[in-house]
């Protein structure tokens, strides 16, 4: 009886996906005998699609669903669901899938906003409510119907301040770190679209193309490797990797931009193909101390791209074009994430406010004192 190819999954269970009756079966077993077993079972008739798909565990679900994109879907987006499936919503990734109710998650979900996070902190809206998208994906998957609605914890909009622009200018022009930081609050391009870039690629003349990123991602099969080499000896410190992925960061953002003369200067001075050749790492780095080197507030990398929407705000640019440079996927995203008010705009705007009030209300004085 010939079967489909059975491999192994980065988690150290084996996999094998069958196709019977124009259904797509998934079977994850913890050894290769075991998975081929089963296999073989549907491919007999012993086992059915029909009798079968809730009773493996949430857990199980996960990794089948993981398993049956790997390849597919770009390896960030892969490292994501890694992230979730070990580290989020773990009271109910035991349980079978027949067992799944409304409630039972909406528990899971709450113990989620209750838990703090490795850096002391709570886990933010974003992250449960990602990790929530990502387990009703994976029980519509396998047809699962729950009984009610489950809400995710709403995402409010951060007060964000942000060092005076001007001032984060005139920091980064001329230093090491010019070419990222000015790609950045600039072209509102993100660490990845910059590490992505290459004269080869991203250069035609005077128009720069986001055509690769450039993600540093765990490597799920090196860890597993390590594992099985050195057992409990196995540092449990992860090991990751960096990735080329054609496109952009996300479907809307592959772009182009006219390259001021300014950025064309400092990528003609680049030596080799890649703009900048530097890790994650190296250039947070650099930017902490640049921004403490010039006593401004802190801010991460990160956001200069926040720097950059707020600029455009600031300025007037129209909200369509804005979200176009930035590629941002809704202008919800644009406006209630990546755009903050600066500080002395808004003291000027203060200012006005405050003097138009004063103003009438001494005219109104000086009216009351001459009755």
């Amino acid at each position: 009886m010939k079967l489909p190819a059975i491999r192994r999954l980065p988690s150290g269970s084996w996999f094998c996906q069958l196709r019977l009756d124009g259904k797509s079966i998934s079977i994850t077993e913890p050894t290769e005998d075991r998975c081929r077993a089963k296999a073989m079972a549907y491919k007999s008739g012993i086992l059915t699609a029909r009798k079968m798909p809730h009773s493996i565990t949430l857990g199980a679900a996960c990794d089948q669903y993981i398993a049956e994109r790997e390849g597919v879907l770009k390896p960030s987006a892969i490292d994501g669901y890694y992230k979730i499936r070990k580290n989020y919503l773990q009271s109910i990734m035991g349980l079978k899938l027949s067992d799944i109710t409304a409630r039972r998650l909406s528990l899971a979900v709450q113990k989620e906003c209750q838990r703090v996070g490795r850096r002391g902190k709570p886990l933010s809206p974003k992250t449960i409510q990602n990790a929530l998208m990502f387990v009703l994906g994976v029980l519509n998957e396998n047809n699962v119907e729950l009984d009610g609605e489950v809400t995710a914890p709403e995402v409010k909009k951060k007060l964000v301040r942000l060092p005076d622009p001007e001032q984060v200018i005139q920091a980064i022009v001329g230093s090491e770190i010019e070419l990222p930081c000015l790609l950045a609050c600039w072209l509102t391009l993100s660490m990845s679209e910059i590490r992505g870039l290459t004269k080869s690629q991203s250069v035609v003349g005077d128009q720069l193309y986001v055509v690769e990123t450039v993600v540093h991602v765990r490597d799920h099969a090196a860890e597993k490797e390590r594992r099985e080499k050195l057992g409990d000896a196995a540092p449990k410190k992860g090991i990751y990797k960096d990735v080329r992925e054609e496109g952009g960061k996300e479907e809307e953002r592959p772009r182009a931009f006219n390259i001021p003369p300014y950025i064309v200067d400092l990528i003609n001075k680049v030596e080799g193909d890649i703009l900048v050749p530097l890790t994650v790492r190296q250039i947070e780095r650099r930017f902490d101390k640049l921004l403490e080197a010039h006593g401004l507030r802190h801010m991460t990398f990160h956001q200069l791209r926040h720097m950059a929407a707020s600029i455009m705000a600031m300025l007037g640019v129209q909200k369509e074009i804005a979200q176009q440079r930035g590629g941002w996927k809704t202008p919800h995203t644009m406006n209630q994430v990546y755009t903050h008010v600066f500080d002395r705009p808004r003291l000027e705007a203060d200012a006005k406010i405050n003097a138009l009030f004063e103003e009438q209300i001494a005219n109104k004085l000086l009216t009351k004192t001459a009755e």
